[in-house]
């Protein structure tokens, strides 16, 4: 074991752990959340992409990867930890706004399930964090975290906890119905053999810990629980940011009283010089044995200077870390429980955390220098909740971008006040609601919701003097139409065909530089035009992106990808086939007889799509008659094709096209 304190960057430590497979589902929780930032440079972290530096064009190269995780990546965040950050969300995330009873939602953790398409195996990649989703805590603080890998049908001591997590996450969620992505996780812990032993070899396993839980005992408890005689009479170390604003600490003191450590040590929270503490706390530490101290400069300094040589801020120390130093083992506690009571208790905050016996034999010593001098002192020192949002209305707001619906609930115990939303000036008002009941929007303001979230997903929500901020929760995210880049007709057959997922990467990428930055909900530019001829503005190139764009609906429906299939038969996306029909409506500009083929390609594709899959062409009623009207253009071009021709073309179109749609409509899969 070394002495020095182990260093890595979050983001490419998860990457690593996923290791190139495929992700099938990821459930991510936090307290805090900004949403701009998660989608734009934490999400990455899932694919295994070239994704471009812009913004706007990273995004729409996400947009597109996504659809092959269509409802399977969900984010959990406390209602009062929203916060408005860097820009707004677009992407297809499920974004739940939970609230327990008692306490905040706190805990900071991934759970990514992936494939190996090679061997065929799943595992599920872990992270337990003290990092909430957002800027501050991905790229700024000092945080802390630890990652394991559980495999299918393997044996794990944490996944028995992990299960009850989950279930208790889907009692807090319950307001937003299934829970897609939740639901393959817990389907997949249910594979996992437990493990029964809390140690092999006399060296302990790593325990997942959680309170805020029905029937949770306090950390205290389950610390003695699992460690106790190895953890009685070691060494303790306590990193974290937050503390009770109390004379003594609770939680410390039942800490020290049941293990009674031999020494012990204590990060001193500060902010620019200032202790986070009170100053009888700070005297009650040293009265009780322990030692103040601080992380060594080299993991706190940004390691720059402000213009005219003033000193950079250090980084804000946000780790949770609990480590108890024997001899020749460690055993650390790392994830979301600062040093308070809603912390500590079983029935506070919902926390989680690993504890895990660290590898070596090698003597630990402290992480922190001692403190020598006392600090300056606040006159309101910082509370763990200092990072909520200053006015919490707790108004959820969904819209259904398949049915074009909109819901409100009051999540509440009473009738709600009347309520009014804003964007910048009152867009409609809400009559007082039922407390926990989904109650459905008129369709004017259904619409008005819509037009709202082409640009931004942010809802301001007036209720008297308060003014809350909430995230709309989007569902229907094949409808949702693509607000960064247009195709023309002859770009959408030419991306159908393309290989893979890195050459429509690239293809993106290459066609969105001619696109202003679109991050935070800018306008779009006009359309993208292709004025050079090629083989693809042709017929040869309609029949073989439509051929590409048939092979990946028939593979997309066999092996089950529904919601894949969903996004290119009936979606609103740049390269949707609905999309490539409204773009013959709109540029008229194209060869007359170019548009009349690919129309009758896509009412092929349309004829065999209903035919061989009946349930799925019901499943999506909206959007089966959103693509039944714009096959309609069919009539409108051939009235123009033989207002040009003499009557002879009338007769040949009477053959050729039932000929052509019957021929292709019966040709093998």
């Amino acid at each position: 074991m070394s002495d020095r304190i182990p260093k890595a960057v979050l983001t490419e430590a998860l990457r690593e752990r996923i290791k190139r497979r495929r992700v099938l589902a990821a459930v991510f929780c936090t307290f805090r959340l900004e949403p701009g930032f998660f989608e734009q440079e934490i999400l990455p972290v899932l694919f295994d992409l070239p994704l471009h530096q812009s913004a706007g064009i990273r995004r729409l190269q996400l947009e597109n990867a996504l659809r092959d995780l269509a409802g399977q990546v969900a984010v959990y965040y406390d209602l009062r930890g929203l916060a408005v950050g860097d820009g707004t969300a677009a992407l297809d995330v499920r974004r739940v706004a939970v609230s327990p009873s008692a306490g905040y939602f706190h805990p900071k953790n991934a759970f990514v399930l992936v494939v190996d398409d090679a061997t065929g195996e799943r595992a599920l990649v872990v992270l337990t964090a003290s990092a909430n989703l957002t800027r501050a805590g991905w790229w700024e603080n000092v945080e802390c975290f630890h990652i394991e890998e559980i495999a299918e049908h393997g044996r794990s001591r944490t996944a028995p906890e992990m299960q009850r997590f989950v279930s208790h996450l889907r009692r807090l969620a319950r307001h937003f119905g299934p829970q897609d992505a939740l639901e393959r996780v817990a389907d997949f812990l249910t594979t996992v053999q437990p493990i029964v032993h809390r140690q092999a070899d006399n060296v302990l396993h790593p325990h997942f810990i959680v309170t805020g839980v029905p029937q949770a005992r306090p950390l205290v408890d389950q610390l003695k629980t699992i460690a106790g005689e190895w953890l009685g009479g070691a060494d303790l170390e306590i990193i974290s940011p937050y503390l009770d604003d109390a004379d003594a600490s609770g939680p410390l003191a039942d800490l020290l009283d049941s293990f009674r450590p031999a020494r012990w040590r204590i990060l001193l929270p500060e902010e620019r010089g200032t202790a986070r503490c009170r100053e009888a706390l700070y005297h009650w530490v040293h009265a009780r044995g322990g030692q103040w101290g601080r992380l060594p400069t080299a993991h706190t300094s940004r390691g720059s200077r402000q213009s005219g040589g003033a000193t950079v801020p250090p980084r804000t120390v946000h780790a949770k870390v609990y480590r108890f130093l024997g001899p020749d083992w460690e055993i650390t506690l790392v994830g979301s429980f600062n040093l308070t009571r809603p912390a500590h208790q079983g029935g506070g905050n919902v926390e989680t955390g690993v504890l895990a016996e660290l590898p070596g034999r090698r003597r630990p010593h402290f992480w922190l220098d001692p403190v020598e001098e006392p600090p300056a002192f606040p006159e309101m020192p910082a509370t763990e909740d200092e990072d909520t949002a200053p006015d919490v209305v707790p108004l959820l707001v969904r819209y259904d971008w398949g049915t074009g619906e909109a819901e409100v609930l009051w999540d509440g115990t009473t009738v709600s006040p009347p309520l009014q939303a804003h964007h910048g000036v009152p867009l409609f008002d809400i009559p007082p609601l039922p407390p926990a009941v989904w109650t459905p929007l008129p369709p004017a303001h259904a619409e008005t919701l819509s037009q709202r979230l082409r640009s931004s997903s942010f809802l301001t929500i007036v209720d008297g003097d308060r003014r809350g901020v909430v995230l709309i929760h989007e569902t229907g995210m094949a409808h949702r139409p693509s607000q960064l880049l247009d195709l023309s007709p002859a770009e959408i057959l030419k991306y159908w065909s393309m290989l893979d997922a890195d050459q429509r990467a690239a293809y993106l990428a290459a066609r969105g530089e001619d696109v202003e930055s679109l991050a935070g909900g800018d306008a779009p530019r006009q359309p993208v035009s292709s004025t050079t001829e090629s083989i693809f503005d042709r017929f040869a190139g309609t029949f073989h992106g439509f051929a590409c764009l048939g092979r990946a609906v028939r593979e997309a429906l066999t092996e089950g990808r529904t919601e894949q299939a969903r996004f290119l038969v009936f979606g609103a996306k740049h390269d949707s086939l609905p999309v490539l029909l409204q773009r013959m409506v709109n540029d008229a500009s194209g060869d007359l007889v170019d548009r009349y083929v690919m129309v009758l390609c896509a009412q092929q594709l349309a004829d065999q799509v209903r035919r061989g899959w009946p349930t799925f062409w019901a499943s999506d009623p909206r959007g089966a008659e959103r693509l039944e009207a714009a096959l309609t253009v069919r009539t409108d071009l051939r009235a123009q094709i033989t207002a040009r021709n003499d009557a002879t073309m009338t007769d040949f179109l009477d053959w050729y096209e039932p000929h052509f749609l019957g021929e292709q409509a019966e040709a093998p899969a």
